[in-house]
């Protein structure tokens, strides 16, 4: 998810990324488990084993969103240009898009969405926003702010979902394994 962004990849293979971070590896610690789980024979479910790979599954999805930011941040950082931006179209649905175009009439892509500056209610076509925008369209834009991007902020959230997700799934895979000898 991180090299997405940052690399940057075609954006057919950086939505594949995203599939393959945030479904199909939280899917395959749900796999695993439940193939093994068929051939133990038990009285009760072993909830402790469940538990923790359910807190692994979580973890799972929020590395993805959070390696996701993290590389867009880098992105913006490595490739990012101000521009003053014009509002072309605001979608108000359950998260607002604003799509932009620079002062020189390109477009801005892919969209601002709604908490990197895109409000619905406070923006209507033809205001003038200042974004920082990757030219390459790999890292979303995002409206000027008073923080600055950080993307090595995200190193031990990112380096802690791991190893949670890791000691979760390798501990309920052992009591699941524990329970099948006993």
């Amino acid at each position: 998810m991180w090299l997405a962004p940052v690399v940057p990849l075609p954006g057919l293979l950086r939505g594949a990324a995203f599939v393959g971070s945030a479904l199909l590896i939280p899917l395959a610690l749900v796999l695993v488990p439940a193939l093994l789980l068929r051939h133990i024979p038990h009285k009760k479910p072993p909830r402790l084993a469940i538990v923790a790979l359910i807190v692994a599954i979580v973890a799972a999805v929020v590395l993805a969103v959070i390696t996701r930011q993290a590389g867009n941040e880098r992105a913006l950082q490595e490739r990012g240009r101000w521009t003053e931006a014009v509002v072309i179209e605001v979608e108000n649905r359950k998260t607002d898009k604003c799509t932009l175009r620079t002062s020189d009439g390109r477009e801005i892509s892919p969209q601002l969405s709604e908490g990197d500056g895109c409000e619905a209610d406070w923006l209507e076509p033809g205001d003038k926003l200042r974004v920082l925008y990757d030219p390459k369209g790999a890292a979303g834009p995002v409206e000027d702010v008073d923080m600055e991007l950080e993307s090595g902020s995200y190193q031990g959230a990112i380096g802690g979902l791991t190893a949670l997700i890791i000691a979760a799934g390798t501990w309920g895979c052992t009591r699941l394994n524990r329970r099948d000898n006993e």
